[in-house]
């Protein structure tokens, strides 16, 4: 049986690329997105990549790093820290794979307050260029 851990080098692959098509081959199309600037869970494939890829752009990627690990079936937690202008940021990525090896669900977490705020002020800018 395949298992989270088993799973993770396909976000890595991502994360550490811009292919979109990468991305798109790995989220399922019931896929939910939770983020830490939106109230309500975003449901579907397009918007989750959508919100995954302005992540991407809002996130300083030179400097983004992933610290720490954890799978448990088919659930993937992973700590990450980067800077965003000059503010620290440390957060969650929450990942929940199905049996196709697929992500179903994706939350992202952030601290501290400050740092939310100006992912926020990130995310709006790459979701309107997107747009």
């Amino acid at each position: 049986m395949t298992l989270a851990k088993d799973l993770i080098h396909k976000w890595h692959e991502v994360v550490g690329s811009d292919d979109l098509n990468l991305l798109d081959k790995i989220i399922a199309e019931d896929a939910v997105f939770s983020s830490p600037v939106v109230f309500t869970p975003m449901e579907g494939k397009e918007i989750t990549m959508m919100y995954l890829h302005a992540a991407g752009d809002s996130f300083n990627m030179e400097k983004f790093k992933y610290t720490k690990e954890i799978h448990d079936g088919m659930n993937s937690v992973l700590e990450f820290e980067t800077y965003i202008d000059d503010i620290s940021v440390n957060g969650v990525d929450m990942i929940e794979w199905n049996e196709d090896g697929k992500i179903t669900n994706f939350k992202v977490m952030i601290r501290p307050f400050k740092a939310v705020q100006k992912v926020q002020e990130k995310m709006v800018e790459a979701l309107e260029s997107l747009g």
